[in-house]
């Protein structure tokens, strides 16, 4: 299912429209779902063709906008008024002074808030005529219409795409694609909301996939009763063992199924494999089944085919892939593709010792290719957010901040796993393109502010101030300048670079003072872009907010490796009043997961936007990571207990134990009757929610010694593995199906979003390597640095790869520009940097104990 289903958006038409600004709307809606409706005066006729302004190309209309009354516009979710000359040719009227029809549909549309206005640039000329519509509205237009929007009495705003309320404006013809893309998210926001307020039927068999507006959305495909009915305490239907139940009304579905083999029979070429959830199902091999074994990104493909007899061993964690039908019995389930884990029973390929350093040396490359090509000069000026899929740039101009900043980090993360000089100087030409364009220094007020990011055309560059995104559009997120600091922060833990420190600090004064609470602690989620208030009402649902993001993101995103880096116990201040915080608010009795947004005095907000009283499973297993990586700055019981806790309850309320990998957004509670916490949107597999639990229970593993948590781990790394890596076009997949399958379907088949351009990706492989080699394998491993000697305070390079316990980790041997060096300490995990002139380049190796 896709975000729109359901949805109509209408678009009014007439001659002279704009033909690569319609063509893109007919795909780009129909991309997601919903239905696109042209309408037009018809003037008494069955259909009318109207031709473009400049190819001439024809458009047939059959939609009469005379006949669009007020119960028809109740069916429409959206109404665009395009560019060109079709709003001057449809506020056509033969009595003079009075309103066209098209006029007066549109009055009619904005007495309806559930309709969603589109009007983009001369569109406005369609409002001329009922001005009140719009006065006191914040609204953007073309250039050439700004004295008439403001005779109108309208606010003009300097801005691409403008948001009011259940109003949308777009500049020029030339933005079609971002307004398409805000529109697709209100519709869908809202969408959602309505969703969440509709009364459901108890227990129902199957849910209709609703939509919303985040990244990271999966769609709501069918479950099986026995899964559907499983519960709080991981209660199900008793189901024969062997047996698949055949409840999908007769017809064959295709699925996966992640399990360890219990049983091979060679002769009838049956499988048993026992799944997460404690089911046994049995596979039938078919003449045409294909094997493989897991590969990594740039391994050659790995036939596996030939050796079946001996690898379907018990005990061997196996993915099948293949067709229920709904004959029932032991041999309903004809697999076709396997995927071995390991060449050996007890092996997973992920567990090799440079397993993951190959994967962030192959993303790194990727980026570097798409960005910049493959040896060409770095050239920030060329950067594109929007990736395409095979790493092709997009006709987007847009370069956003939190994008570069990820990209970074990535690369920051590579240098430090590989020494590959090439990944450090993009990292290097990343942040001073940073600093240079997207950094805006206050100095009356003292702080450094980070821009949303700039547009750049035809060597014209224009600064984005407020966020563009829909959940924080017009305001300045907490999330954004979170992450705005993520690359230079690692970057400088590699540099020691003294402006990229100073930067930091300015931004961290800007939490300080404007976004911190000083009275009931944490930080609010938003501020307002002319008074830096928290409290703004321009804020609307954002106005005096608290979320998850802008209390527990500082961690991963930045602060740990900011302490890492300094040492500094300011930073392990502030780290311990946000757990603090988190281990106070965040649980909640009513439900499994932690409570995510919050009102000011810590009340719970379920009210907000798309996400109402809803869970986001990714966010609970970062919590639960990052405590642990707490316990080794300045451990707590409570740190420890909600940590274990979390870990013990997601897999039941978050995990696919049938065919593997962790869902995105679910419904906190559960309703009367139900025994499994509803999807929001759909049941696809985002690729940072597997990174989350991957590291959650790595590190679970690791401080406890729980079998469970080891075994948690391995399943997460097997399924992302499996199907993440894109082994034809390089880098990894947003989001698949629940069965695995790559999901590549409009924005979600992109690869350099601010959600991706490498940070989540490149993450995952840095400290996977380092939980696994460290603490998990008791293995060495090795870290480059380039500090430049002067950079950090009396010369002493910190070099702990992450929060790991005391003790646990000693400092091996150090080359210093490719020579031994003996000014190290062993416990302590630093270097005394020669007193040099340049950068020195510095290769640490670390041995656990």
């Amino acid at each position: 299912m896709n975000r729109l289903d359901g949805a109509t958006v209408a678009i009014l038409i007439e001659s002279d429209f704009v033909e690569p600004e319609v063509h893109y709307y007919q795909r780009r809606f129909a991309e997601e779902g919903a239905r696109t409706r042209f309408v037009t005066r018809l003037w008494g006729q069955p259909s009318l063709t109207f031709y473009g302004h400049e190819f001439r190309e024809p458009l047939t209309v059959d939609g009469d906008l005379e006949a669009l009354d007020a119960e028809g516009l109740r069916e429409i979710d959206a109404l665009i008024v395009p560019s060109g000359m079709v709003a001057d040719r449809l506020r056509y009227s033969e009595v003079a002074g009075e309103p066209s029809p098209a006029v007066r549909l549109l009055r009619h549309a904005f007495a309806l808030p559930h309709v969603l206005k589109g009007i983009i640039c001369h569109g406005m000329w369609l409002v001329s005529p009922i001005a009140e519509v719009v006065r006191g509205r914040r609204v953007t237009c073309h250039n050439n219409l700004i004295s008439d929007v403001r005779n109108m009495g309208a606010v003009y705003t300097d801005q691409d795409v403008v948001v009011d309320g259940d109003l949308v404006t777009a500049r020029t013809a030339d933005h079609c694609h971002v307004f398409a893309r805000m529109m697709i998210e209100l519709i869908a926001a809202r969408r959602g909301r309505r969703t969440a307020g509709a009364p459901r039927r108890v227990a129902p068999r199957r849910l209709p996939a609703r939509l919303g507006p985040a990244d990271e959305r999966h769609d709501l495909a069918r479950r099986e009763p026995a899964v559907q009915e499983r519960g709080r305490e991981g209660d199900r239907r008793a189901v024969p063992e062997g047996m698949e139940p055949a409840g999908h009304g007769g017809y064959t579905y295709s699925d996966l199924v992640a399990g360890v083999i219990t049983r091979y029979d060679a002769e009838q070429g049956l499988v048993d494999l026992r799944t997460a959830e404690g089911r046994t199902i049995t596979a039938r091999l078919t003449p045409t089944t294909s094997a493989e074994f897991l590969r990594n990104l740039g391994d050659p493909y790995l036939d596996a085919a030939g050796h079946l007899r001996e690898l379907l061993t018990p005990g061997r964690r196996l993915f099948a892939h293949g067709i229920f039908y709904p004959d029932g019995g032991p041999a309903s389930f004809d697999a076709k593709r396997l995927v071995f884990v390991g060449r050996r029973p007890d092996e997973y390929a992920f567990e090799q010792p440079d397993w993951w350093v190959r994967q962030i040396r192959e993303l790194g490359r990727f980026y570097r290719r798409a960005q910049f090509g493959d040896d060409g000069p770095v050239d920030f000026a060329d950067y594109r957010t929007v990736l395409r899929l095979g790493g092709d740039k997009a006709d987007h101009h847009v370069q956003e901040t939190d994008t570069i900043s990820r990209l970074v980090y990535g690369m920051s993360s590579a240098y430090m796993l590989t020494g590959d000089e090439d990944f450090l100087e993009v990292a290097e030409r990343g942040t001073a393109y940073l600093r240079e364009h997207m950094r805006f220094v206050d100095p009356d007020e003292d702080v450094v502010y980070w821009y949303h990011g700039i547009d750049v055309r035809d060597g014209v560059e224009r600064k984005l101030f407020t966020s563009e995104f829909g959940d924080d559009y017009d305001a300045i997120p907490m999330y954004e300048q979170i992450y705005a600091l993520a690359g230079p922060t690692q970057f400088f833990r590699v540099t020691g670079d003294p402006e990229v420190a100073a930067d930091i600090e300015g931004t961290l004064r800007l939490f300080r003072r404007f976004f911190r609470d000083p009275e009931r602690g944490g930080y609010y989620s938003h501020i307002d872009p002319i008074l830096l208030s928290p409290h703004h009402e321009s804020l609307g649902p954002n106005r005096s907010r608290k979320n998850w993001n802008s209390i527990g993101d500082h961690a991963p995103a930045y602060l740990i490796n900011l302490f890492l880096g300094t040492g500094d116990e300011r930073y392990a201040d502030m780290l311990e009043e946000t757990f603090d915080l988190i281990v106070r608010h965040m649980p909640r009795d009513d439900s499994p997961f932690v409570q995510e947004r919050f009102h000011g005095d810590w009340s719970p907000d379920r009210t907000w936007d798309w996400q109402q009283d809803r869970a986001v499973v990714g966010h609970n297993l970062k919590i639960s990571w990052n405590l642990m990586r707490m316990m080794s700055i300045r451990p707590k019981d409570g740190y420890r207990e909600l940590a274990e806790r979390i870990g013990h309850r997601m897999p039941e309320v978050g995990a696919d134990l049938r065919r593997g990998g962790w869902y995105d957004v679910v419904e906190r509670t559960l309703e009367p009757g139900q025994r499994v916490h509803r999807f929001v949107w759909h049941d696809r597999k985002a690729w940072w929610q597997q990174e989350q639990a991957i590291l959650a229970y790595q590190i679970l593993a690791a401080l406890t010694g729980q079998e469970e948590f080891r075994g948690r781990a391995r399943e997460a790394a097997a399924f992302y593995n499996a199907f993440f890596l894109d082994h034809d076009e390089g880098g990894v997949y947003f989001n698949v199906l629940a069965d695995g399958t790559p999901y590549l379907v409009g924005t979600e088949r992109l690869k350099g979003s601010h959600s991706m351009s490498m940070c989540h990706a490149a993450e995952l492989c840095f400290l996977a390597t380092v939980y696994q080699r460290l603490l998990l394998d008791r293995e060495p491993l090795s870290l480059w640095f380039r500090p430049r000697p002067d950079g950090f305070p009396d010369r002493v390079l910190r070099v702990a790869p992450d929060a790991l316990p005391p003790g646990t980790v000693r400092l091996d041997w150090v080359e210093v520009d490719g020579r031994p060096y003996s000014a190290f300490d062993q416990e302590g995990l630093t270097v005394k940097l020669p007193d040099a002139e340049r950068p020195v380049t510095v290769r640490a190796h670390l041995a656990p104990r």
